[in-house]
């Protein structure tokens, strides 16, 4: 089991709302953050940030919610 800090990154805040939102419903504690482009590799981006332990989880209830994760890195999304 992993422990630390997992990031799912999104194209909107909204969308990362919305995955907080889901993820709040099942228990799982997160924060929406404004990621640092040098950690997603492009512009503009916003992240959830939630325990690595939590990271299955985290993927089959967004998956099932069908909200798009653009990719999920291990740590923090801020630098």
């Amino acid at each position: 089991m992993r422990f630390g800090t997992c990031t799912a990154t999104f194209e909107s805040m909204t969308l990362a709302t919305k995955a907080q939102h889901a993820l709040s419903h099942a228990a799982i504690r997160s924060e929406v953050v404004k990621l640092d482009s040098s950690r997603v590799g492009h512009g503009c981006a916003w992240g959830l940030e939630f325990s690595c332990a939590q990271e299955g989880n985290v993927r089959t209830i967004l998956g099932n919610a069908h909200i798009p994760v653009k990719k999920y890195i291990e740590g923090s999304g801020m630098p």
